[in-house]
């Protein structure tokens, strides 16, 4: 029995290291990993961190991979990001469609960069902040998309904050209606006292 206990224990051991070390992005170009993660928290709340392949862009050069993780309990259908003075919406035709990760079809991004899932709006004249869109949402307790922006920028130098949830919660709706229904019913009231 002990030494069933010791292989298991073994087992485990190896196990769930090499689980927790899985990559978070595919590996696009030379970058083997996400280069940075933004993670949506449970207070809807943006931080951003570096990715496994901090130092290695994607392209070699001044492209990098966005990963981002939602631990928040709604869906994520858009983020606003920026970068202070760093033009990483000025997409210049390398993004990670190129180096081979395929574009969902119906996805309306021209740049190159969106990946699968993302494409942009919103880009601001000095190219510096814009809006990164989700056709799919990413799911609500640990869901993960993936997209690439210009520039060799490192976590400490891209902020922002998520966008409106894709689909309002059951909750949002059962406001709506209380508060529609209070309302007809108090104009109901003042034509009935006239």
């Amino acid at each position: 029995m002990r030494i069933l206990n010791l292989i298991s224990t073994l087992a485990l051991g190896i196990a769930v290291p090499s689980a927790l070390a899985a990559p978070l992005c595919p590996a696009v170009g030379v970058a083997t990993d996400c280069n940075i993660v933004l993670t949506v928290g449970a207070d809807g709340s943006l931080a951003s961190s570096a990715g496994a392949s901090l130092r290695s862009t994607y392209d070699g050069s001044e492209d990098v991979i966005i990963g981002v993780l939602n631990n928040s309990d709604s869906p994520i259908s858009s983020l606003s990001l920026s970068a202070t003075g760093v033009p990483i919406f000025a997409f210049d035709g390398d993004g990670i469609d190129t180096f081979g990760i395929v574009k969902n079809p119906g996805n309306p991004d021209t740049t190159g960069y969106g990946g699968p899932n993302a494409y942009f709006t919103n880009v601001a004249p000095n190219y510096a902040s814009g809006v990164v869109n989700f056709i799919t949402p990413i799911a609500p307790g640990g869901g993960f998309d993936f997209f690439s922006l210009e520039e060799a920028i490192t976590f400490t130098q891209i902020g922002g904050s998520t966008g409106p949830s894709a689909v309002p919660e059951p909750s949002t709706f059962l406001l709506l209606g209380t508060g529609i229904a209070g309302f007809v019913g108090s104009l109901r009231r003042r034509l009935s006292a006239q």
